[in-house]
């Protein structure tokens, strides 16, 4: 585990008191949204009050009216129309929302979804080619394609009309498709760049809706838009923000028997928070793909009869206790590595490989390894057709820009500034790696200073613990959804009293009571458990956490959630 430098922020006392008097919040309100950068009054009550309103024209996103159009053609012309999407939850959602949309306006369509152990990330000529076969005429990508560039030649040689849409970074240049719409692209104009790829599909929704007079049930979509937006890790601010907001707050009531089946088999209630989603609802979506199942995931929101949901869910229980048990294979396997050869965290760029690790998990332990050691990751599984890696990174690195300085030896390789993918093959595996780890390594030298190799760790206010309550957490639920960009506010109590504890839960996680038996609050540290021992014999704490309600057996309480501690 890798200590935090707490940095404890300030806000201006007379900004502070200028927003309370013109928003009427609470001062700690107030002090969080100058920490957000929300100084203004007139943009920090846009934040606090969203509306579906102030959405941007979706006719602003480039390639937007001209995909409207061709999908009004198909429909007119009776064409077959296939969604390409993609296995993560971001690209599922997509294309679920995509596929009741276009059927909604009258048109033939049917959907691919890549076999994630299989076929690996990314569009594949062979299908393209087997859609043509099987009389598609227009093909629309949900969440890929965006580097698609061989795909997209051999539509145009097909005389297949290939979309994209996308919201991933392109490279230098962009794929011949019929259309791309994917705010990211260098032409265009649209405000808001930090759409997930629900979100951008979402927008052809808005603007196709919009065109056949239907605009007034589009807000529908929102709830599987917040699925894909909040797991998808892009930031909850502008438009992402609303979306979002507006979505929890449909799936407080969801009338899709599938996504009604899907919160309770994950056990989520009527407060439903991106945590529920990011920890409950998500990993129950990736484990079908990861753990190799396909179509289902997406069948599952156009069920139409309970006990065919019910089904559908229990299997995606199995496979996620599945998915955790295998996770905690390689894991185990890892740190029994890593314990013998400690000197390979000592790398600026950490790059670990084994013989068949299962690539449905490899994410998330990549993932693991950058919570122990707070370097960039990349994890490798091998095998006799090359090399799967999935790789996680540091705030402030862009590992997507240290995969690009070695294109040279990918196959294929995607993604953002903190996830990417790639696959390696060919002969000479073995030494191709080797050369990876070095010049990642050389990279990482030379571009991740040692400033970004410990956390920092940002403390919203300094509060005594008998100041936290009901109310005040009411107050701070003014600010949700919470996520990246908008992360949920973090406090810290000096000198706090160990009221009782430690205790160790499950072999792994910290548990123990802070305050006096007047104002006595349950803490609890994921995954670190291992701090226990050292904790026996302190009487006070300096405690950074998150504030939460926690409902259990009918009760609801307090809870602090431990980002950092110290024994005083």
């Amino acid at each position: 585990m890798v200590k935090s430098r707490w940095n404890v922020r300030r806000a201006d006392p007379k900004l502070v008191d200028s927003l309370c008097e013109k928003l009427e919040v609470d001062p700690l309100v107030a002090q969080i949204l100058i920490h957000r950068g929300l100084a203004d009054a007139e943009q920090a009550a846009v934040f606090l009050n969203p509306r579906l309103e102030d959405l941007h024209d979706p006719s602003l996103m480039l390639g937007v009216d001209r995909v409207v159009a061709r999908i009004l053609k198909a429909r007119d012309r009776h064409e077959k129309v296939l969604i390409y999407g993609d296995y993560d939850v971001d690209g599922i959602t997509s294309t679920a929302v995509l596929k009741r949309a276009l059927e909604m306006v009258g048109i033939e369509v049917d959907f691919y979804l890549p076999r994630r152990l299989e076929e690996g990330y990314g569009l594949k000529t062979e299908v393209i080619k087997r859609a043509h076969e099987q009389g598609f005429s227009l093909v629309i990508t949900a969440d890929s394609g965006i580097r698609a560039f061989e795909v997209c030649a051999a539509a145009r040689e097909l005389g297949l009309d290939l979309v994209v849409t996308d919201h991933h970074l392109p490279d230098t240049r962009l794929p011949d498709a019929w259309a791309i719409v994917n705010p990211r692209q260098p032409a265009c104009k649209y405000p808001d760049k930090n759409l997930a790829a629900v979100g951008v599909v979402f927008k052809l929704v808005q603007a196709l809706f919009r065109q056949v007079g239907r605009q007034n049930v589009v807000h529908h979509f929102l709830k599987l838009v917040a699925i894909g937006t909040i797991a998808d890790l892009v930031p909850l601010v502008g438009e992402n923000r609303t979306l979002t907001r507006f979505g929890l707050d449909g799936l407080a009531s969801p009338r899709n028997l599938g996504l009604k089946a899907l919160l309770e088999g994950a056990g989520v209630g009527e407060r439903i928070s991106p945590f529920d989603i990011g920890f409950k609802v998500a990993p129950r979506i990736n484990a079908v793909t990861r753990m190799g199942g396909g179509r289902e995931v997406v069948d599952l929101f156009s069920v139409k009869d309970s006990q065919t949901a019910k089904r559908i869910v229990e299997e995606m229980n199995s496979k996620n206790l599945l998915r955790r048990a295998t996770e905690q294979g390689i894991l185990e396997g890892l740190e029994e590595q890593l314990d013998r050869h400690p000197e390979q965290l000592e790398r600026k760029f950490v790059v670990l490989s084994g013989q068949n690790w299962h690539r449905g998990v490899i994410g998330i332990v990549a993932s693991r390894i950058v919570d122990r050691c707070y370097r960039p990751t990349l994890i490798l599984s091998l095998d006799e057709n090359g090399a799967q890696g999935s790789g996680r990174s540091v705030p402030g690195f862009h590992i997507l820009d240290a995969l690009t300085s070695c294109r040279d030896l990918f196959a294929k390789f995607g993604g953002h500034a903190q996830a990417v993918g790639c696959t390696l093959t060919g002969p000479n595996l073995e030494s191709k790696v080797t050369r990876l780890e070095e010049r990642l390594e050389e990279y990482a030298r030379e571009h991740l200073s040692d400033d970004l190799l410990v956390p920092s760790l940002d403390i919203d206010a300094i509060l005594p613990v008998e100041q936290l309550s009901f109310s005040l957490l009411d107050k701070l639920e003014q600010l949700s959804p919470f996520g990246m960009g908008n992360p949920v506010p973090v406090f810290a109590s000096q000198s706090a009293p160990l009221a009782a504890g430690p205790f160790l839960i499950k072999e792994k996680h910290l548990k123990l009571y802070v305050g006096t038996n007047g104002h006595r609050l349950e803490a609890i540290w994921w995954r670190n458990g291992s701090v226990a021992a050292s904790l026996e014999q302190a009487t006070s704490l300096d405690l950074a956490y998150t504030l939460s309600r926690e409902v259990y057996m009918g009760e609801t309480k307090l809870l602090l959630t431990i980002e950092d501690l110290r024994a005083v």
